[in-house]
């Protein structure tokens, strides 16, 4: 107030109006109004030569005559109104030493300090930032002052609420509970006081309810996990991880250790989430999700995200035996195009992040589909890592002997699907879901329906559609394998070692990577069936990776394992002109070397094999072309699927002059007659001796004849 305005107050120059009563039915909005009209300085914008900038405001503040008069003066006195403001504030500041009355949303407030560990101070400024939301006129003053002034956050605040600066800061600052909890967001470059502080907005929304539990006012943001669907038995190529998180768990809440995290990665689908539920339920802990989506269905962007797990930590931290499951990470941690993490860099720093995961109270779940966008720094402060693997076959077999137990769906059509190796529990749910309402009970209808959904969404995931070992053994016959080993005694004996590493090398088509197939049915073991196309990775060091990751997941599922086109890892280091083509055999070595199971590997090119490589073969069998008695066999046997029923004793010394027939030949041709009918025993011999003649032996050996 200027000297001039005193001295005309004391003269009584200025009357003192009585005040109206405001639209608004809050004193203490009105007093923070005042406090940035009059102590603040803000009348200085807002009361004008000739008029107030906002008449809403003025009724507010108390000047309704000076915007409602009937008959107004000629003229605006604006000392006159300045001075009213004055009486106005002073009269707020006298009602403000009452206490105000006790009301729900304060209560609720103050149950939620003592929860977070918030002050008094900090609750303070959650009521004015709400108050900012509620009061239009407020808000208007706000507005003003941002086009008017560039005075901070921390002196507004200090104004309104009548508090020291120092306070404020420290409410405010980067590693105050305010901030470290989620509750509000403050971002200075904003101009307007709204944008520079921005409240949770779940407690906005919650806090007129009562709540006899004070985390249901957050449960936009935190939720109680529902309890597991799966139990132990569908996770059994986890067991070993199952057993020490169990033990590591129970040990580190028992004493309450902070900075304990998992981090759980693995493709969308494999039961992550699933395989966390379950796990807490086996430790009697209490499981809590942080949120994706709000109430209302709208999705939380990820730095929302963030700040929900913060304020579970900050919620949950005094609760025993409690677990935070965080899941979808990798938008958290993900860089942007330019190399900057995008939203976390508005508010949280490398090292802040980094402090968050070695001080959180509560063990906390890190979820994600691609551990590749979390950073190393972050990677390595995770205490424990897993990656969560597709179920072997036998589990793969049970889950859809579950989800889809009540479709009409034959047990020789979910058999082959067990066999898909990519084939995620997720996906066949939400598949059966699909299917169980949209069709008619018919097998035929079922299976055809299921296999479309479940191979359109492997499709999109970049996954094949079908089983890589697909290829039905219906018919194989072990003596139809012209071999220079008894194949039906290694067998016997594959199935009592349960261990040998095997090159079968020879001609395509002579049943080489079948046999492999045979003896994984054979032996009731799953079949891991690798081709070179799946490992090689024109990325500096990811082929040897992947070469790894395959034995290892044969070892972890004892499975047999059928490397096909072996010859691409193991060719002689000799004639090797790059570093990486000496570094791929070397780890191919390596994991032969260490190799517990079953391993086979085929090849059609044995002479440029590394020596080294052969001497880590137990065995190397020839496959050749069929004799003569095994081709006549396998033709009766093709007559018979392709219902020929003509004589056909006189096409046999015509067969046995094809010297370079194999199994592989008579399936082709099966095929072929999908589309071309093979009607008599005579075109069947004319299709396979044109096999044979597109083959370069047989080639060599159609020269000079008709």
């Amino acid at each position: 107030m200027s000297k001039r305005l005193a001295r005309q107050k004391r003269k009584g120059s200025i009357k003192t109006t009585v005040h109206r009563k405001p639209p608004f039915d809050d004193s203490e909005f009105r007093l923070w109004a005042l406090r940035l009209l009059v102590p603040f300085g803000l009348y200085k914008e807002f009361v004008q030569d000739k008029q107030v900038l906002d008449d809403d405001v003025a009724r507010f503040v108390g000047l309704g005559d000076d915007v409602d008069a009937k008959d107004p003066p000629p003229t605006f006195d604006r000392l006159a109104v300045i001075n009213r403001l004055q009486e106005s504030w002073e009269h707020a500041e006298r009602i403000a030493e009452v206490p105000p009355p006790l009301t729900e949303e304060i209560e609720t407030l103050r149950r939620l300090a003592k929860m977070l560990g918030l002050t008094h101070t900090d609750i303070e400024i959650i009521r004015f930032r709400m108050a900012t939301d509620r009061c239009k006129e407020l808000r208007n003053l706000l507005f003003l002052l941002a086009r008017k002034t560039n005075r901070s956050t921390t002196e507004i605040l200090a104004v309104c609420l009548n508090r020291p600066e120092s306070n404020i800061e420290a409410a405010l600052a980067f590693n105050g509970t305010l901030l470290t909890t989620g509750v509000i967001e403050v971002d200075p470059g904003r101009s307007w006081f709204n944008d520079r502080i921005t409240l949770l907005g779940c407690l906005v929304d919650e806090l007129h309810f009562k709540h006899d539990d004070p985390i249901t006012y957050f449960r936009d943001r935190v939720l109680k996990a529902p309890a597991p669907r799966l139990t132990v038995e569908h996770f059994p190529h986890m067991s070993r991880d199952h057993e020490i998180l169990r033990q590591y768990l129970t040990e580190s809440m028992g004493k309450r250790q902070i900075g304990v995290n998992v981090l759980v990665h693995g493709q969308p689908g494999t039961g992550k989430t699933e395989f966390i539920r379950l796990l807490a339920t086996d430790l009697g802990a209490k499981l809590y999700e942080v949120a994706a989506t709000r109430s209302n269905g709208s999705e939380l962007g990820s730095w929302e995200r963030f700040r929900a797990y913060r304020l579970s930590q900050a919620l949950l931290k005094n609760s025993s035996g409690t677990l935070i499951l965080f899941d979808e990470v990798e938008d958290v941690f993900q860089e942007s195009e330019k190399g900057k993490r995008a939203e976390a860099n508005k508010s949280g720093r490398k090292a802040w992040v980094n402090k968050i995961l070695e001080s959180n109270p509560v063990p906390a779940f890190w979820v994600s589909n691609n551990i590749h966008v979390i950073d190393r720094a972050y990677q390595r402060r995770f205490d424990y890592i897993l990656e969560m693997k597709i179920p072997p076959r036998s589990i793969r077999s049970r889950i859809l002997d579950e989800y889809l137990g009540d479709l009409p769906v034959s047990e020789e059509w979910k058999q082959h699907m067990a066999e898909h190796e990519d084939l995620m529990p997720a996906v066949v749910e939400r598949a059966a879901k699909v299917v169980r309402s949209a069709i008619a009970p018919l097998r035929e209808e079922a299976e055809r329906s299921l296999a479309k959904v479940i191979g359109n969404t492997l499709e999109v995931m970049g996954l094949s559609r079908e089983p890589r070992s697909a290829t039905s053994l219906k018919g194989y016959r072990l003596d139809a394998i012209n071999a220079d080993c008894d194949m039906v005694d290694l067998q016997t004996n594959l199935k009592t070692q349960r261990r040998g590493r095997i090159c079968l090398y020879g001609p395509p088509g002579t049943g080489k990577t079948a046999y492999g197939k045979h003896v994984a049915a054979k032996l009731d073991l799953p079949l891991l069936l690798r081709r070179a196309s799946d490992i090689i990775s024109p990325w500096l060091g990811m082929t040897e990776q992947n070469l790894a990751r395959m034995f290892r997941q044969a070892q972890e599922e004892e499975a047999v394992l059928l490397l096909d086109e072996a010859d691409s890892f193991l060719q002689d280091r000799q004639g090797a002109q790059r570093s990486w083509e000496v570094t791929e055999v070397n780890e191919m070595l390596t994991q032969m070397e260490s190799f517990e199971g079953i391993f086979i590997a085929s090849t059609n090119l044995m002479t440029s094999l590394d020596a080294a490589a052969l001497r880590r073969f137990d065995l190397k069998i020839r496959f050749d072309y069929l004799k003569p008695e095994q081709a006549w066999a396998l033709f009766i046997d093709t007559r018979h699927r392709l219902g020929i029923n003509d004589e056909y004793t006189d096409v046999q010394p015509s067969l046995a002059r094809l010297n370079s027939l194999t199994p592989g030949d008579f399936a082709n041709i099966v095929r072929q007659a999908r589309l071309v009918p093979v009607l008599s025993s005579v075109a069947l011999l004319g299709r396979l001796r044109a096999e044979c003649e597109m083959k370069p032996e047989g080639k060599r050996q159609s020269i000079g004849f008709t």
